[in-house]
């Protein structure tokens, strides 16, 4: 694999930069607070066909995890990694282009689910396509709107096609992660190059350098399973592993993030805990970094 991006791949990232720097960003997210979805943003992207780019011959679903990742570092409100990721490699053309993702096995709240014109429900072997009837919103702390769904009768998309849903899954989760694991380390960088203490740069201390070092490794690791994961088309192996590594490195890099950042970095004022807030529930979710281990093992070594 190529890790340099091509002309398409980074006229992509340009072009939806531009849009994420209008419509997105801390404030907006403020806005809209943990229990509110950005339509307008996800009907701009999809206007702009960026949330159909899996299933471009020319592009595919590496593109698709591109604008993902961008969509998490700038603190988008709306289910765009599951919309561009999950959706058009399950339902094609015919994804709606608000979409939730759950799992029969592990019942509970679902992200984004007051939200979702349909759900994708992983039950074994089976994917099924259901539409939302009632949901019941609950408080989170946790960056994005969950909620309890009841849903119409299932359509199954046939055998198979659970194995196709938990492997894009996981790719639109390591995604996510990457995206909201480069904000939080680069926003480290800038406040530790901007905090003065015994008249110097917190930054300039070798301490904290091998810590900002490790913490981009992780983050750049979690980048590339991620991309690596979808150019290979969601192998099980490949998709677990990524799930599994960013999943591990959410929860490392999070926390030393927040330590590095002192006091402030525990404030809600402060823009860290944007992205770190999402991380604790991306990392936990369809079974967290265990769950995506077990996986691993099993498709390596059955």
């Amino acid at each position: 694999m190529d890790f340099t991006l091509d002309h398409d791949q980074q006229a992509i990232v340009d072009a939806v930069t531009t849009i994420l720097a209008k419509q997105a960003g801390p404030e907006r997210a403020r806005a809209l607070g943990t229990s509110g979805h950005d339509d307008a943003l996800l009907d701009a992207l999809a206007q702009a066909g960026f949330l159909d780019l899996a299933n471009e011959p020319s592009v595919g679903p590496l593109g698709a995890v591109l604008v993902a990742e961008l969509a998490s570092l700038h603190h988008a409100r709306a289910n765009i990694a599951l919309r561009a990721i999950v959706g058009p490699m399950l339902l094609g053309a015919s994804a709606p282009t608000r979409l939730a993702v759950a799992d029969a096995a592990r019942p509970g709240p679902v992200r984004f689910g007051q939200y979702a014109d349909a759900v994708l429900i992983l039950d074994g072997d089976e994917a099924h396509v259901a539409t939302v009837t009632a949901a019941t919103p609950i408080d989170s702390p946790y960056g994005y709107p969950f909620a309890h769904l009841d849903t119409t009768p299932m359509r199954s998309l046939g055998p198979g096609s659970g194995a196709t849903l938990t492997n894009w899954w996981r790719v639109a989760l390591a995604a996510e992660i990457a995206g909201a694991l480069d904000g939080a380390v680069a926003h480290t960088v800038q406040y530790l190059r901007e905090r003065h203490q015994f008249k110097k740069p917190l930054g300039s201390l070798q301490a904290l350098q091998h810590r900002l070092a490790e913490a981009f490794v992780w983050a750049e690791g979690a980048r590339w399973l991620a991309r690596r994961a979808a150019f290979e088309g969601a192998t099980a192996a490949a998709a677990a592993a990524a799930a599994a590594y960013a999943a591990q490195a959410a929860q490392l890099v999070g926390t030393d993030m927040h330590q590095l950042s002192g006091a402030i970095g525990f404030t809600t004022e402060f823009d860290l805990q944007l992205w770190t807030s999402r991380l604790h529930a991306l990392r936990v979710e369809f079974g967290g970094v265990t769950a995506h281990q077990l996986a691993t093992t099993r498709a390596q070594w059955g």
